[in-house]
């Protein structure tokens, strides 16, 4: 039963990880622009606190950003992801049990640009979990605020770094622009990100239940467009 445990706590936290680490650095602004971003997270590592504590590489994840601009100093952004993990078979003390885990995550932000360099986010993240027959669906939910910093090397480089924080969140960011046209940009960027106070519970049991802090660290990788 413990390594069904330590299973589902650790793709619960790879789920949140695929969807809040972010890797576009949206700072440029303006009425009615529209930019949409397309991509996945890399090597990701989840580790698991608290009921269980243990290590796991993630697996493949997809997500997408819209952001669009109310002005040249405010938009509106909104993310959202859908992630599955591959089925396992673990061996425990009833039996063997085959899961999977999946994760829907949304967030939606307001971003207001202080100066070309500086951007302020606030937003409002939310995260479904859900498993196979074996553990009630769990949820996340929580208000962030931070800033992204960016600094242009030359006309195709930009790097960027983003710092944001709530009530059991908080997220870590650096990365690197490339600016592929005039429309489109690559972006890659290394992330951690910390979500505490995670519920887990079995249907089968409630000996086991309690309460997981995740530390998520990763390489997000994502095409940038605007329409």
């Amino acid at each position: 039963m413990r390594k069904l445990i330590a299973l589902l706590t650790l793709t619960t936290g790879f789920f949140i990880a695929t969807n809040t680490v972010s890797a576009s650095p949206t700072t440029e602004f303006e009425k009615g622009a529209v930019s949409v971003e397309i991509g996945s997270t890399l090597d990701s590592k989840v580790s698991g606190k608290g009921k269980v504590s243990a290590d796991v590489v993630g697996e493949f994840g997809f997500k997408a950003t819209a952001t669009a601009g109310l002005n040249d100093h405010l938009a509106i952004q909104l993310k959202h992801g859908m992630f599955k993990s591959e089925e396992s078979t673990i061996p425990t003390a009833l039996g063997s049990l085959t899961t999977y885990a999946k994760a829907e995550p949304s967030d939606l932000n307001l971003l207001y640009k202080v100066n070309p360099n500086l951007t302020f986010i606030t937003g409002y993240e939310y995260t479904k979990i859900s498993y196979g027959a074996h553990v009630h669906d769990a949820s996340k939910s929580a208000l962030h605020f931070g800033l992204t910093g960016t600094h242009k090397l030359n006309d195709k480089y930009t790097l960027f770094a983003t710092l944001l924080g709530g009530k059991d969140v908080s997220l870590k960011e650096v990365g690197v622009s490339y600016k592929m046209s005039n429309s489109t940009t690559f972006n890659v960027s290394y992330a951690e990100r910390k979500v505490e106070n995670v519920d887990l519970k079995l249907k089968a049991t409630t000996l086991l239940d309690g309460k997981e802090d995740y530390t998520m660290k990763g390489i997000s990788c994502l095409f940038a467009f605007k329409l």
